[in-house]
């Protein structure tokens, strides 16, 4: 087949390739205003090179079902381009696609279960995690059950009714999504009445009456998405904001766990979530922010990096193996540690924000070295 890259020697494997959202991928060709988020694609494709892995990016609309072949988008080191060829399917796919709706979900499904009854090896056994179904598999270990806050699924008013007479605080949360668009949460309030926020695309302030008209406004914003509501925790602030963790945990080369990273997030000012927030290093926020010693540091740096490990280990037990995951957590006033949730498309952003490119690179390198080893893996057994 004329224009096809041909994989000849075991030395070339495994091919990668990457699921992407069309529209992020269309923006390389786009001479008007790019997104942040393209950053990765550069990384991506510099860490595929320097493990030496053949690497392609695509879309829903790239998957040639008959011919088993993809028109992928990579970058042409002799012309300085991204160029678009024909492409054998990948040896191991690198699922960061997202966000999709109604027939675009539909082809994304297709592409995903095409791809499995080829059996086409995955870096992450999900594209996305269910909270409620995270929730529950967390909750089934003893050793992290303490770590989770307490969490319903989101039927009716009543279930949120009965998380709120034991708090003041709630937090719903649509059961798949991220970056935290569909996040409310819910206060109570003197005289029966409640105050909700969230956070799109600015901070959205209100007030109602009586917890019937709470549960409209509720109806409203999430349009009917499964949702789990969530006593909130007690997170620390700084000046009235909010301060959360993203923890970025790969799987290495050897199949070892690498904790790459840990992000301290400080939120805007009375958001209800850490969007947009300012990053550190964990050490440096909390040596600078919060004066502790580097005896105290080193001790509660231990105590995430045993939960961290906990909370993969059974991920990975319940649905598969991971090459990473974002794990999103927070550390109450008293120091105790507490589960937020995975994120298996790690943006990265805060990991670029806080530390420095060696880290960052680090993080890109992992996956592509996971990838040779799980395909050695198939290949000799």
């Amino acid at each position: 087949m004329r224009g096809v890259i041909r994989i000849k020697s075991n030395d070339q494997r495994p091919v990668v390739g990457v699921f992407l959202h069309n529209a992020l991928l269309n923006q390389l060709w786009s001479p008007y205003k790019k997104s942040d988020a393209l950053f990765r694609l550069f990384y991506l494709d510099q860490a595929a090179k320097q493990t030496g892995t053949p690497l392609y990016f695509f879309s829903i609309y790239d998957v040639n079902f008959a011919a088993r072949r993809i028109k992928g988008t990579y970058f042409n080191d002799r012309t300085r381009r991204w160029e678009r060829k024909m492409f054998p399917l990948p040896d191991v796919l690198f699922d960061r696609c997202g966000g999709l709706t109604g027939k675009e979900w539909l082809r994304a499904k297709r592409i995903r279960q095409f791809f499995s009854s080829l059996q086409v090896k995955k870096l992450n056994a999900l594209h996305n995690f269910d909270k409620w179904d995270t929730y529950r598999v967390l909750h089934a270990d003893e050793g992290l059950r303490q770590h989770l806050p307490a969490t319903r699924l989101y039927r009716n008013q009543q279930d949120m009714k009965s998380l709120l007479e034991a708090g003041d605080k709630v937090y719903l949360k649509a059961v798949t999504g991220n970056r935290g668009k569909k996040v409310m949460c819910v206060e109570k309030l003197p005289r029966g009445r409640y105050k909700y926020s969230y956070y799109h695309n600015r901070l959205v302030v209100g007030k109602c009456r009586n917890l019937k008209q709470c549960r409209e406004r509720i109806r409203s914003f999430f349009r009917g998405r499964t949702c789990i509501v969530q006593q909130a925790i007690p997170l620390l602030q700084i000046d009235h904001c909010l301060v959360d963790m993203r923890a970025e945990v790969q799987r290495s080369g050897q199949n070892n766990l690498e904790i790459v990273g840990i992000c301290v997030r400080v939120g805007q000012r009375y958001s209800p979530i850490t969007i947009h927030s300012q990053s550190y290093p964990f050490e440096v926020f909390f040596r600078h922010f919060l004066r502790y010693g580097e005896a105290e540091i080193q001790n509660l740096r231990t105590r995430v990096e045993a939960f961290l490990v906990k909370v993969y280990q059974c991920i990975e037990r319940q649905y598969g193996p991971f090459g990473e995951i974002g794990i999103d957590f927070g550390i109450d006033r008293e120091g105790g540690i507490w589960f937020i949730e995975c994120n298996a498309k790690s943006a990265k952003v805060s990991l670029k924000k806080a530390y420095d490119r060696y880290t960052l690179i680090r993080a890109f390198l992992n996956p592509f070295e996971y990838a040779r080893y799980i395909h050695t893996q198939h290949e000799t057994n």
